[in-house]
């Protein structure tokens, strides 16, 4: 018998078989189980991918003896007879070659007659965007309402030359390119049943050169096999497709990286003397610089390409940057186009490689990726400095002989930054929505008078808070000021400076914390830790920080010290409630303080004993059992 061909031999013979078209198989077993098969159908995708194996597998189902089948059993004569292209109720017509208004007449003429031995007539059209115009139309009424007992099956690889009139008396499928674990399962299949010796790496370049067509898979395998007389090794398989191998191509890459345009023209040299065609190394040389900036610049399947593992391709994508990469790569594109108008393609690969590394060339590139990675510090410099100043600005309260290296303190402000320049005494101060004033209209800035702060101070210094009353935080945020905080932040350092004696200590316990919001007359102060704050809020120690307050800002006083992230928490609520209200005049109510954390004093006890407790646990949880109680008189 005489030899034939693996991809025949091996052609799919039911949908079982059919590689990478679950989405098309699954549908048509359904179809033919269910007997709704219908009248037309295109079949559209690359070549080598399945469509006519497809159509001719439809044909067998339909005809089986044992229909209605989801696949066609294989054994039967009608089976076996359109696998043998012994029945004529199976047509396949090359619209290719038979792309004229008379074929297609006698199609239509002979789809009135009955079928000889099966329960359908099954045309098969390949290639059909070869028809002509005319025999398109001559087509349209018989494709439209055929005889009930007559299939259309229409495949083509250009589908957008269909007119759209048959478009739209189709069902159409489109066929998908073969992804490489399915085609590398389907070529070990065949080389397990043909027992064919052959390197893992030499068939997993078979699979990559196929481009997603099985068709073309199998046919290189069968050349190869033809080729090799023992074991089959990459080398072979690029002696027959007439590419060049992952090692010289490395090769000549690293030598234009070095300037040596001598070494790399050597192996240009040999490369033509070993038969490869100049026009082919172009697009050999131009896919291989498009995997280096695959590469590096995105996150690539290293299963898909063996390159990609290839240790010395590896250390060459390290070495070049994209710059130089498109240098390159425009480089050989023009020189892609030159080869075409000419007969000498070797020469100008040659003058491509000189250009490649050419001096005055290569500078200006150079130059180019200076400028890249200077703007790149830049950039990272200026993100650096502009963290730094935020941090800075966010900070509590700063050091005045250094800025710990390891200082970190999240931002609570998120919406708006407004800054305000100072004299060179006083620290900059960042204004933030935290603030939480509502917005006004920009107005000429007067100074607020005193009376409307007292008036805000008589108004609320009657009222009994609690330790930690939301209350308080409600009546300081509804009536905030935001000029009048400006002007206080301004000031706020200075506190320590125009302090002196055993005051100085309160005034730096104020000075710890941030302030935050406040009215003119009460304020809102933010600190790191619930025990610093438990600390503060303390009557005695509280009364004496107000003092400092009120002879410092010459007005009276009032004064919340509260953690700072649970005043992230609270600024966040009080924003989001006063975008969402209907009435400017709306009082905005706020979740209540309860925290573990958080010491809630009661005002007949003055000993606040859980005060120094709590204190107590929290710094040994921190510093365990180096922290020691000092009594008064030890």
């Amino acid at each position: 018998m005489a030899y034939q061909a693996l991809y025949r031999t091996y052609r799919p013979r039911d949908f079982e078989e059919v590689a990478g078209q679950e989405h098309i198989t699954k549908t048509f077993k359904n179809a033919l189980l269910n007997n709704k098969i219908t009248h037309a159908y295109l079949f559209s995708g690359p070549r080598g991918t399945g469509k006519t194996s497809v159509a001719k597998i439809i044909a067998k189902a339909v005809n089986c003896v044992h229909a209605p089948v989801a696949n066609p059993c294989n054994e039967c004569d009608h089976c076996i007879g359109i696998d043998k292209n012994m029945i004529s109720d199976v047509i396949e017509i090359d619209a290719a070659s038979n792309n004229g208004v008379d074929e297609i007449r006698e199609i239509r003429d002979k789809v009135k007659y009955l079928p000889g031995t099966g329960k359908y007539k099954v045309y098969i059209i390949d290639e059909v965007h070869m028809l002509s115009t005319g025999a398109f139309n001559a087509l349209l009424k018989t494709l439209e309402e055929p005889p009930k007992h007559v299939i259309f099956i229409l495949a083509t690889t250009e589908p957008h030359k269909i007119p759209a009139t048959i478009h739209s008396r189709c069902q159409r499928f489109d066929f998908r390119g073969i992804g490489m674990e399915e085609m590398l399962e389907r070529l070990n299949e065949i080389v397990g049943k043909e027992s064919i010796e052959i390197n893992p790496e030499a068939l997993h370049l078979i699979a990559e050169s196929a481009e997603g067509g099985m068709r073309d898979a199998i046919s290189l395998l069968d050349q190869v096999v033809s080729y090799s007389e023992n074991e089959i090794e990459v080398d072979d398989v690029h002696a027959i497709k007439g590419s060049i191998s992952d090692r010289d191509i490395i090769e000549v890459a690293k030598a234009l990286e070095q300037d040596d345009v001598v070494k790399a023209v050597s192996v240009l040299d040999h490369l033509i003397a070993q038969g490869k065609e100049a026009h082919k190394l172009v697009d050999d040389f131009i896919r291989f610089y498009r995997d280096v900036l695959m590469m590096k610049n995105t996150k690539v399947n290293d299963s898909e390409r063996m390159l990609y593992r290839n240790e010395m391709f590896i250390d060459l994508v390290a070495a070049l940057s994209n710059t130089r990469v498109f240098y390159y790569i425009n480089i050989l594109h023009e020189t892609q186009l030159k080869i075409r108008y000419s007969g000498n393609a070797k020469l100008y690969l040659e003058l491509a490689f000189v250009q490649m590394v050419d001096d005055e060339q290569k500078q200006h590139t150079l130059s180019i990726e200076k400028i890249q990675k200077l703007e790149d510090e830049f950039r990272r410099f200026k993100d650096k400095f502009e963290d730094a100043l935020e941090e800075i600005h966010d900070a509590p309260r700063i050091a005045k002989d250094e800025l710990s290296e390891d200082f970190e303190k999240p931002n609570l402000y998120d919406d708006e930054t407004e800054e305000t320049a100072v004299g060179s005494d006083t620290q900059e101060v960042v204004e933030k929505p935290s603030d939480l004033a509502p917005v006004k209209p920009q107005e000429p800035k007067e100074e607020k008078p005193t009376d409307q702060i007292d008036e805000l101070y008589h108004r609320f210094s009657n009222k009994k808070y609690k330790t930690f009353d939301i209350e308080y935080v409600e009546d300081v945020l509804n009536t905030a000021n935001r000029e009048i905080k400006i002007d206080m932040v301004k000031k706020w350092f200075d506190i320590e400076r125009k302090t002196e004696g055993k005051d100085l200590e309160y005034a730096k316990m104020i000075t710890q914390g941030n302030l935050v919001a406040t009215n003119g007359s009460m304020i809102i102060v933010s600190y790191d830790t619930y025990p610093m704050c438990n600390r503060l809020m303390k009557p005695t120690i509280k009364a004496r920080l107000i003092e400092l307050l009120e002879d410092y800002y010459e007005r009276n006083m009032m004064f919340m010290a509260i953690p700072e992230e649970l005043w992230e928490a609270i600024s966040k609520e009080f924003i989001t409630k006063y975008r969402n209200k209907n009435d400017e005049d709306e009082f905005i109510r706020l979740t209540p303080i309860n925290h573990p954390k958080l010491v809630e004093i009661p005002e007949a006890n003055e000993t606040y004993e859980d005060v120094e407790s709590e204190s107590l646990r929290e710094a040994k949880d921190l510093f365990g059992d180096i922290v020691k109680v000092k009594k008064q008189g030890d």
